[in-house]
């Protein structure tokens, strides 16, 4: 089944709009210390990574601050190349952003705040991509 269309179609956001965006993290998807403090993410037995309440959680490897400026970047050109989806409760922000790096790796971006244009991410696959943006 295909989802349905961008519901409603929302105008395109403004570049003072997208220059204000930011990527700022979240310690649960962080396995190791951060510019934010300490790691949440828990590595089970098994060794994949969980948090409290989560089965599972993806872990996003950028914890320097350089890698905080390059997220941010990486925020800004998804919502200036469109790369997201709206939906009908979201706010002036995407709540589900991508973007693939110069690697080939897939991010996807999650709005913390959807009025701030504040948001965190982790590392996708090309089928997960796919599953939530085609």
């Amino acid at each position: 089944m295909t989802r349905p269309r961008q519901i409603p179609v929302r105008p395109a956001l403004t570049e003072p709009e997208i220059a204000a965006a930011r990527y700022v993290g979240s310690p649960e998807h962080k396995a190791e210390r951060w510019w934010g403090g300490v790691p949440q993410a828990r590595i089970g037995r098994g060794g994949e990574a969980r948090r409290p309440k989560k089965e599972h959680t993806s872990i996003c490897p950028k914890v320097t601050s350089e890698d905080r400026e390059q997220a941010s970047h990486w925020v800004r050109e998804a919502l200036r190349h469109r790369q997201f989806r709206f939906f009908e409760g979201d706010k002036l922000y995407p709540k589900h952003i991508w973007y693939k790096d110069q690697a080939g790796q897939y991010w996807f971006g999650f709005a913390i705040n959807q009025i701030a244009g504040t948001y965190k991410g982790w590392p996708i696959s090309e089928a997960e991509r796919r599953e939530n943006f085609d």
